[in-house]
Formats: structure tokens, sequence, C-alpha cells
């Protein structure tokens, strides 16, 4: 399918018109900066195909708009995404990004182990299941261990429902 910017914006909002709250959380704040991420890094998370522009623009566009606030992770982490793609993450929860973006061609999966959540590279999207929580959550790295959504957040590395967590590569 062919998409032009008038479908892509029509898209974006209907995808965002449906999307809702991810759950509340409530850490303090930290600021994108421009540490890279290491080569040894990138090889321990077989990443052998990251594409660093993309990655940057989408923490970049996630930073650009994040509001200090929770309850619209969905929502902010789609709107960053759907700035560089056309749009494709729809629903009503978090969580249902997860095969989203495991379908997306844009994406590749990653098995990545909680103490490396941290060492992510910018761009890198992490989607947590619901666990106790109706919605789940989601975010996008900003490559310093720090997570950005509607909020900017050390990166969660266990989820306040008691989820499990898939993470998504940028790549080309």
């Amino acid at each position: 399918m062919k998409f032009n910017y008038l479908t892509q914006g029509l898209m974006a909002s209907l995808c965002l018109a449906s999307l809702s709250a991810c759950g509340n959380l409530e850490m303090p704040g930290m600021a994108l900066g421009s540490m890279p991420i290491s080569a040894q890094t990138l090889s321990s998370l077989q990443a052998e195909d990251y594409q660093s522009s993309r990655g940057l623009k989408f923490a970049q566009a996630a930073l650009n708009q994040s509001t200090g606030g929770t309850g619209y992770c969905y929502q902010y982490v789609a709107q960053a995404i759907h700035r560089h793609l056309p749009a494709f993450l729809w629903g009503e929860h978090a969580y249902m990004a997860a095969d989203q973006l495991a379908a997306s061609p844009a994406f590749r999966e990653l098995g990545v182990n909680q103490q490396q959540l941290s060492a992510l590279p910018a761009g890198s999207v992490v989607v947590w299941s619901q666990g106790s929580s109706a919605s789940g959550h989601i975010s996008i790295a900003d490559g310093r261990g720090n997570e950005i959504s509607d909020h900017i957040a050390p990166q969660m590395r266990s989820h306040y429902g008691g989820g499990s967590y898939r993470v998504f590569l940028p790549i080309s």
C-alpha cells in the first residue's frame, strides 16, 4: 500500500485516537544526552543492523513531546514513532504494541536480560506486558539508560505490575 502525507496524517490520527493510558509511574526525569552506545554493547545485544539515525530520531521526537505526566505512554511513544514511519501502532493499551512492533519491518525483536535494559541504544522500544496492571507500559530508550514516553525516567528493569518485557530495535 502506498502512503502519501495526507494518508499518513489521517492514519496517525485514527491510530492515536484509539491509544490510551499505560499505568502510573512516578520517577524523577532525566534529559536525553549525546553519550554514544558502545560497539561492544551493541554486539552483546545482537544488533548488527541497528539503524542509529532512526533510533536517534525516535528518541529525540519522544523527548521533544514528553510532558512529565503519566498514564499516556502508548500515545506518546506512538506519536514519536509515527513522526518518522507510516502509522501502524493502534489499540487501547501499551502491551498491544509488542505484536505490532514484532510484525513491523522497521524493528527487530531482541532477547535482552534485565541488566541490559539500561544499556539499550537510542530508539529501542521496550514494551511491558500487563502483569497486574490493565495496560502494561511502553517507552523509547534514550541511549543513556533512560526511558521516554509521556515522562522521562531511568529505564525500568522491572514492571510495577509484574509484567514481562519485550525489546525492539530500530533497523534499516
